[in-house]
């Protein structure tokens, strides 16, 4: 679906016009401009409405780019099951890599990300939001990973999330919106290579202590 054809069923006295161009406007303005420099004022004026309008429908500008960047990074654009961990990792990277570098997705993240270490409302948003549903991504990839018994135990999701997320930010913060190759390789092998051992060592250690505590039946 393009941002110029959305339409917010929920709210009847939305405009679907308005709030399309809306949503189009503050996105041409991030990619040209960048979040920080994107005001509601210019995304206004380009999308030939009323600032009240824009107040009407998202409490603040912060509001407002979360919506935009749901709509350029939808869960089921970067959530593939392919029939292997490792490469379900890659793809997963390839994608957002894609929409960083040829959407204004990634500088609407990294101007989010920014102002939210400064507004804790913000974070908050940015928690229920993104940082939720990629965890739930990322889960549910090594959850195939673990039914296709790819690998020897559960992984702690959260943390594989927040392994790779981190890594990918970090990238996109500095400036670095393409993510080669090899960088996916070395990134996605660290992790498996971390979480996997560890949650195989894990069931191990739980398997040893269930058989000690068995007692020794008599012959």
């Amino acid at each position: 679906m393009s941002l110029t054809s959305l339409a917010a069923a929920d709210n009847p006295r939305r405009s679907a016009h308005s709030h399309g161009a809306i949503l189009a406007a503050a996105a041409d303005l991030a990619g040209r401009l960048g979040y920080a420099n994107a005001s509601i004022e210019q995304i206004a004026e380009e999308a030939k409405v009323g600032k009240q309008t824009i107040y009407r429908w998202w409490p603040n500008k912060a509001a407002l780019f979360i919506e935009v960047y749901r709509e350029l990074v939808p869960a089921d654009l970067v959530s593939d099951d392919t029939g292997s961990l490792a490469r379900d990792l890659e793809v997963l990277l390839t994608r957002l890599s894609e929409l960083y570098c040829n959407t204004p997705a990634g500088n609407i993240l990294s101007g989010l990300i920014a102002e939210a270490q400064t507004v804790p409302k913000l974070a908050d948003q940015l928690r229920e939001t993104y940082v939720a549903p990629r965890r739930a991504i990322i889960g549910s990839i090594f959850a195939r990973a673990f039914a296709r018994r790819e690998i020897d135990a559960p992984v702690d999701s959260e943390l594989a999330s927040d392994l790779i997320s981190g890594a990918v930010w970090f990238r996109l913060l500095i400036g670095e919106r393409q993510l080669d190759r090899k960088f996916k390789r070395q990134l996605i092998d660290a992790v498996l290579q971390g979480l996997t051992r560890g949650s195989a060592q894990a069931a191990s250690g739980s398997r040893g202590q269930r058989r000690r505590r068995e007692p020794r039946r008599e012959k």
